[in-house]
């Protein structure tokens, strides 16, 4: 029989389709998000979704419903949100009993009712050490209380194959034996400047059998030129895959979707023009330059280097480094999704921003595939 998976605030299925790739089956998705369940089901029709606040959902019914025994699941996955940890949300808006952080506790109801073999929990690096690691301590020993084996460490994307240097926290728990994290498998300067960055190629690795990390070349540097505002319409592949990396992308898919370049303003068009690869606000004219920027704003990418972090605000040049390395506009949806190791055959719906908070909030799938295929393995 099939490994069977749960993914819990499932949002678009970047963690499903990690597992997926390692031979996961998904017999069910809980979001409350609509949009992102229609991306979800679009990709995965077969899988029984739920689209309602997970409070509201009894987990004795839904594994009545299921057909489940209790310890017949594989795993339950899922990242409940993260907003009442992320170092993004301003420190004085930040505090324990925020409702954003308690959803950890009705996760662990659902890891009660089904008792499944594996328990994937993801989440912001912060949650290890937030408001002195009291959270870390109640999942792990509210999960050591039903008899499971806990460890939890936090995994950067890029030493795991993904073209960008995500950061994502993980709670992994076993009923059988004490778990084991994936090693990494991807190393190279991940945290240069980009003023003064390696080419990762140039390197030495550090194990003989270990690879380079993937860089933004090495993702989408086989995807058609587009101007800003222009949606590359002729689907085709214009031609063969020039690294493993994008030949691994494109497995089973015949066409590109989602290859559309969003349109700039002309004080937006007028920045991008002035910058070079690697650049960012810092580099600009000061009649050009905005009078408050974040770290990376209207940054162009770096050819011989992972992304940042892809997030929900990927479409907006002044909120990090999203401009394409050489062309004169913003990185596509493709492009967001290859550098998050989304394969192409992953079809994205909605408006343009919709989809980008889809992306930018979701587990990279080649990081959930790690993850799954420790567990197979243990």
């Amino acid at each position: 029989m099939k490994h069977k998976l749960i993914d819990l605030f499932a949002g678009a299925g970047g963690l499903t389709t990690g597992f997926h790739l390692a031979g996961f089956d998904s017999l069910c998705a809980v979001e409350l998000e609509p949009k992102a369940l229609a991306t979800y089901r679009h990709n995965y029709p077969n899988t029984k979704v739920v689209n309602q606040d997970i409070r509201k959902v009894n987990p004795s019914e839904l594994r009545e419903t299921l057909g489940l025994r209790q310890e017949e699941l594989t795993a339950l996955i899922g990242g409940p949100p993260c907003q009442g940890f992320s170092r993004n949300i301003p420190a004085g808006y930040r505090y324990l009993d925020d409702s954003r952080n308690q959803l950890h506790r009705t996760f662990l109801e659902f890891v009660q009712e089904f008792k499944p073999l594996y328990v994937v929990m993801e989440n912001v690096p912060e949650i290890l050490k937030a408001y002195d690691g009291v959270v870390k301590n109640e999942i792990t020993e509210q999960l050591e209380k039903q008899g499971y084996k806990v460890i939890s460490e936090s995994l950067n994307s890029a030493n795991y194959g993904v073209p960008q240097t995500r950061s994502r926290a993980f709670f992994l728990a076993s009923l059988d034996k004490t778990p084991q994290l994936s090693e990494p498998t991807h190393f190279g300067d991940i945290r240069g400047d980009y003023r003064n960055v390696k080419s990762c190629n140039q390197l030495d690795l550090l194990k003989s059998d270990m690879s380079s990390i993937v860089t933004v070349k090495d993702a989408i540097g086989d995807l058609p030129s587009l101007d800003a505002g222009q949606k590359y319409d002729a689907e085709a592949y214009p031609c063969s895959p020039h690294t493993t990396y994008q030949a691994m992308l494109r497995y089973g898919s015949t066409k590109i979707v989602n290859h559309v370049a969003r349109a700039l303003s002309p004080i937006q068009m007028a920045r991008v023009t002035v910058l070079k690869e690697g650049q960012d606000a810092r580099d600009l004219p000061p009649e050009l330059a905005p009078k408050k920027h974040y770290s990376g704003a209207y940054g162009r990418l770096y050819w011989g280097k992972p992304a940042r972090t892809i997030t929900r605000w990927v479409f907006h040049p002044g909120s990090g480094r999203f401009f394409h390395p050489t062309q004169n506009r913003t990185i596509t949806i493709r492009e967001a999704a290859r550098l998050h190791s989304y394969p192409d055959t992953f079809h994205f719906l909605g408006t343009y921003t919709d989809m980008a908070s889809q992306i930018g909030e979701s587990v990279p799938p080649l990081l959930g595939k790690a993850i799954a295929t420790t567990i197979l393995q243990d």
